[in-house]
């Protein structure tokens, strides 16, 4: 029967019931329900069991239509492999989570090193705050102290700068002061001694303006000319006529006159002969005959001027027991000028306090040292003080010896 019959007969028979197949049986492990490239256990090979028609050709082919054989049941060995694999599978499992417990237990190590870092961190972090808020206030302070030393040096030199000015104003003044004392004391005293000195040698005595009216004249005008000026000035006004010698007996305060020698030409030497010549003549110049010399008693005396012998006669000391009304001022005078040089280096408190004591009015430093000066000067002098007469030179040409008064006579 061919092929096409088998095929018609089946056709014929199928209109009734439809043939059952059978569920594919897989060539690997002989399990019905699925096909061996299907199978889970791939590692076991079975290709002895698959069919000789499977050798033919390349592709696989459905198993034949019989009836399937019964598996064969696991041998010993495949239960020991099992039983390896189990174990096998537990020791991966614990291998496991020993790796995982590891792998945690870095990860904790890390994260703890981490905030340890962190905190470190932190903290540095906070020490430099700290130090930079403790430089920053270390700065503030040295900037306060230092701001504090310059205004106390400013003041300082501020405080210098006033004491070397009110000293220096303190010390202007005192000096006008003492200039204004001698001026008024050269005024009112050098008539008196001017007069002293009578001339009688003369017709008439040279007459000059009184000088109660320069001395006001000067006073008022405010004028700081010395005495030598104003005598130079008086001294423009005199002739030639005028000037006449004076007594060599003039009784000039106890100095005795001054001698000078007479001038002299000095010598001159021989004739000096520069070059040497072969005929010397002899000179018609007229010998100088050598001087006696003159002897010292009949020398006569050198008159000096009387404004020189009255500069001299102030710088020598009176005579001891004599004491002039000129002398008495001039002490006054310089007790009054060391009383100024010990006060003016005194506090305000103290030259108050002195003040109270002498009883006197405190007005000012300056004014005080004044006052004090000028009290303690009167207090000293006060039992020598006696008012002097001031005479004009030209009223005393008509008064004698017995109307000059008996402090002035010489």
């Amino acid at each position: 029967m061919s092929n096409s019959d088998r095929r018609e007969e089946n056709q014929g028979s199928g209109d009734g019931d439809r043939r059952q197949y059978r569920a594919p049986t897989c060539f690997n492990c002989h399990e019905p329900g699925h096909y061996a490239n299907q199978c889970p256990h791939r590692d076991r090979r079975y290709y002895s069991s698959r069919p000789s028609t499977s050798t033919s050709s390349g592709r696989p082919r459905s198993p034949r239509r019989y009836e399937a054989r019964r598996a064969p049941s696991p041998t010993r060995k495949d239960s020991e492999l099992r039983e390896q694999l189990v174990e096998l599978t537990h020791g991966v499992a614990i291998m496991r989570e020993h790796i995982d417990a590891e792998k945690a237990k870095k990860e904790a190590k890390a994260r703890r090193k981490l905030e340890r870092e962190r905190e470190k961190e932190e903290e540095r972090r906070r020490m430099e705050e700290e130090e930079a808020r403790r430089a920053e206030e270390e700065d503030r302070r040295e900037a306060k102290l230092r701001k504090k030393q310059e205004k106390a040096k400013k003041e300082a030199t501020t405080r210098a700068e006033m004491k070397k000015e009110v000293t220096l104003h303190a010390a202007m003044l005192m000096s006008e002061i003492k200039d204004d004392w001698i001026r008024q004391w050269k005024t009112s005293m050098m008539p008196v001694t001017v007069a002293g000195n009578k001339d009688e040698k003369g017709k008439k005595r040279v007459e000059y303006g009184s000088d109660a009216e320069s001395s006001s004249g000067c006073s008022s005008e405010g004028s700081e000319t010395s005495v030598t000026q104003e005598l130079s000035e008086k001294t423009r006004q005199l002739c030639i006529t005028e000037k006449r010698k004076r007594e060599e007996d003039v009784p000039l305060e106890g100095s005795p006159p001054m001698e000078l020698p007479p001038k002299r030409t000095p010598y001159k030497g021989g004739i000096k002969i520069t070059e040497p010549c072969e005929r010397v003549t002899r000179s018609k110049a007229r010998r100088k005959c050598v001087r006696t010399p003159i002897p010292a008693k009949m020398k006569t005396p050198v008159k000096t001027l009387i404004t020189k012998t009255l500069k001299s006669a102030k710088k020598k000391t009176p005579p001891s027991g004599r004491i002039t009304p000129a002398n008495k001022a001039l002490l006054r005078l310089r007790y009054r000028d060391a009383i100024i040089r010990e006060l003016k280096d005194c506090a305000a408190d103290e030259l108050q306090r002195i003040c109270k004591e002498e009883g006197l009015h405190y007005d000012g430093k300056i004014d005080a040292i004044l006052d004090i000066a000028e009290y303690r000067s009167r207090v000293r002098f006060a039992g020598e003080e006696r008012e002097v007469e001031v005479i004009p030179v030209s009223d005393s040409t008509d008064a004698g010896p017995e109307n000059v008064p008996e402090g002035t006579q010489g």
